[in-house]
Protein backbone atom coordinates (compact mmCIF):
# COMPACT_ATOMS: atom_id res chain seq x y z
CA UNK A 1 0.00 0.00 0.00
CA UNK A 2 2.82 2.38 0.88
CA UNK A 3 4.47 1.73 -2.50
CA UNK A 4 1.20 2.51 -4.27
CA UNK A 5 0.90 5.85 -2.47
CA UNK A 6 4.49 6.72 -3.33
CA UNK A 7 3.97 5.76 -6.99
CA UNK A 8 0.81 7.85 -7.28
CA UNK A 9 2.50 10.80 -5.59
CA UNK A 10 5.39 10.68 -8.06
CA UNK A 11 3.08 10.27 -11.05
CA UNK A 12 0.65 13.04 -10.07
CA UNK A 13 2.67 15.96 -11.50
CA UNK A 14 2.88 14.28 -14.92
CA UNK A 15 -0.85 13.53 -15.03
CA UNK A 16 -1.66 17.25 -15.11
CA UNK A 17 0.24 17.78 -18.37
CA UNK A 18 -1.15 17.25 -21.83
CA UNK A 19 -1.45 13.76 -23.17
CA UNK A 20 -1.22 14.71 -26.81
CA UNK A 21 1.34 14.81 -29.54
CA UNK A 22 1.55 18.58 -29.95
CA UNK A 23 2.06 21.56 -27.68
CA UNK A 24 0.69 25.01 -28.60
CA UNK A 25 2.00 28.30 -27.27
CA UNK A 26 0.04 29.63 -24.27
CA UNK A 27 -2.99 31.70 -25.32
CA UNK A 28 -5.32 33.60 -22.99
CA UNK A 29 -8.57 31.68 -22.44
CA UNK A 30 -10.72 34.54 -23.72
CA UNK A 31 -8.86 34.51 -27.06
CA UNK A 32 -9.69 30.86 -27.79
CA UNK A 33 -12.18 30.04 -30.53
CA UNK A 34 -15.24 28.33 -29.10
CA UNK A 35 -16.05 24.76 -30.12
CA UNK A 36 -18.87 26.10 -32.32
CA UNK A 37 -16.60 28.68 -34.00
CA UNK A 38 -13.87 26.13 -34.69
CA UNK A 39 -16.37 23.57 -35.96
CA UNK A 40 -17.86 26.17 -38.32
CA UNK A 41 -14.37 27.06 -39.63
CA UNK A 42 -13.36 23.45 -40.21
CA UNK A 43 -16.67 22.44 -41.80
CA UNK A 44 -16.33 25.40 -44.21
CA UNK A 45 -12.97 23.90 -45.24
CA UNK A 46 -14.55 20.49 -45.87
CA UNK A 47 -13.80 18.75 -42.57
CA UNK A 48 -16.24 16.62 -40.60
CA UNK A 49 -15.84 17.26 -36.86
CA UNK A 50 -16.90 14.43 -34.55
CA UNK A 51 -15.60 15.78 -31.24
CA UNK A 52 -12.89 17.98 -29.78
CA UNK A 53 -11.15 18.68 -26.51
CA UNK A 54 -8.48 21.01 -25.18
CA UNK A 55 -5.07 19.34 -25.02
CA UNK A 56 -1.56 20.75 -24.82
CA UNK A 57 -2.82 24.31 -25.23
CA UNK A 58 -4.43 23.34 -28.56
CA UNK A 59 -7.79 22.14 -29.73
CA UNK A 60 -7.51 18.41 -30.38
CA UNK A 61 -10.10 17.61 -33.05
CA UNK A 62 -11.29 14.13 -34.02
CA UNK A 63 -12.95 13.87 -37.39
CA UNK A 64 -12.49 13.45 -41.11
CA UNK A 65 -10.35 15.48 -43.46
CA UNK A 66 -11.89 16.82 -46.70
CA UNK A 67 -10.54 13.70 -48.49
CA UNK A 68 -12.40 11.45 -46.04
CA UNK A 69 -9.44 10.24 -43.96
CA UNK A 70 -10.38 9.75 -40.30
CA UNK A 71 -7.80 11.66 -38.26
CA UNK A 72 -6.87 13.49 -35.09
CA UNK A 73 -5.82 17.11 -35.69
CA UNK A 74 -4.20 19.65 -33.38
CA UNK A 75 -5.50 23.12 -34.13
CA UNK A 76 -4.28 26.55 -33.00
CA UNK A 77 -6.82 27.76 -30.42
CA UNK A 78 -6.96 31.36 -31.66
CA UNK A 79 -6.46 31.16 -35.43
CA UNK A 80 -7.93 27.76 -36.24
CA UNK A 81 -4.79 26.82 -38.18
CA UNK A 82 -4.26 23.06 -38.42
CA UNK A 83 -0.85 22.41 -36.88
CA UNK A 84 -0.62 18.63 -36.91
CA UNK A 85 -2.63 15.80 -38.44
CA UNK A 86 -2.21 12.30 -37.07
CA UNK A 87 -3.76 9.04 -38.25
CA UNK A 88 -3.30 5.98 -36.04
CA UNK A 89 0.11 7.08 -34.78
CA UNK A 90 1.38 8.24 -38.19
CA UNK A 91 1.90 11.96 -38.73
CA UNK A 92 0.36 13.02 -42.05
CA UNK A 93 1.07 16.76 -41.68
CA UNK A 94 3.05 18.97 -39.33
CA UNK A 95 2.98 22.75 -39.82
CA UNK A 96 6.52 23.33 -38.56
CA UNK A 97 8.12 20.83 -40.98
Amino acid sequence: MRNLIIALTLAAPTMAHSTGMYQCEPIAAEAWLTEAELTELMVAEGWTVNRMKKDGGCWEVYGNMPDGKRVEAYVHPETGEVLLINQRGRILFRADD
